[in-house]
């Protein structure tokens, strides 16, 4: 090791040794890499890390943003221009056709834990948080990313209560078996109908949050802020697991449910 290497002082600043100072090789590849992938990016990710989103960035300090700066609220107007009412709608009805096959899938990721030691926490905790996030995952996804696609809350509402029909539906189907339309079969009678209304119910209290930070989106033209429907999401968990544990604690005690 060379002394030089081992001097801490600001004599020992690579811009101030002979022969200048160069660039690290990797730097030149880093650059590389963003170039191609700002290129490569479109406008709909780019908007949500440009740099006139930042809140550091204020009118008083750096003066207002040029007309064609890319900030969130151009970009909210300019998308929101261009997506027509029947565009809208025809994406609302195709994403809550979608809504089946992802309650497959949340009914499968909530059915993972197969330890017996875990299975009231999973009943109780796991599964709920699972279900109800997976059940609005689609609208959840169009209003943090792309807001200008939902034209009213109402096609929020309609979006997140066919994740929670869909994913009762299938959730019975898979529970019941052979018995799914047996209508003697009280449990047949009890799913079909309470824990249906209960899916559905959740996906309501979720749809509020939804709604709630849309709203505030389209409003302020600003970035959507999730925290806005966190209260929401928590509320509909909690209904679940209440539910749940009312289930379980019904089959232990009393008979199977």
């Amino acid at each position: 090791m060379s002394k030089s290497s081992r001097d801490q002082s600001i004599n020992s600043e690579p811009h101030l040794q002979s022969g200048g100072w160069k660039k690290d090789p990797s730097e030149r590849d880093a650059e590389v890499k963003v170039d191609r992938e700002t290129v490569q990016e479109n406008v709909d990710d780019r908007v949500h890390h440009s740099v006139w989103n930042e809140p550091g960035v204020s009118p008083v300090l750096s003066g207002s943003p040029p007309e064609d700066a890319l900030t969130f609220a151009n970009w909210l107007e300019e998308r929101r221009s261009q997506t027509g009412f029947l565009d809208s709608w025809a994406l609302v009805f195709c994403w809550a056709f979608v809504a089946g096959p992802l309650a497959i899938l949340g009914t499968l990721l909530g059915a993972l834990t197969n330890f017996t030691f875990l299975i009231p926490l999973q009943i109780v905790l796991i599964g709920p948080i699972a279900e109800e996030l997976m059940k609005i995952a689609i609208p959840l996804w169009v209003v943090e990313r792309r807001p200008y696609l939902f034209r009213s809350r109402f096609q929020i509402f309609i979006c997140a209560l066919a994740g929670g029909v869909a994913f009762a539906a299938v959730e019975n189907v898979m529970y019941l078996g052979a018995a799914t339309l047996d209508w003697t079969n009280p449990l047949t009678r009890w799913r079909w109908t309470i824990c249906v209304a209960l899916h559905t119910f959740c996906c309501l209290i979720s749809a509020l949050g939804l709604a709630r930070i849309w709203k505030k989106t389209m409003d302020g033209k600003t970035a959507p802020i999730i925290q806005h429907g966190v209260p929401y999401f928590t509320t509909a968990i909690v209904v679940h697991g209440t539910y749940n544990a009312f289930a379980m604690a019904f089959e232990w005690f009393y008979q199977p449910f």
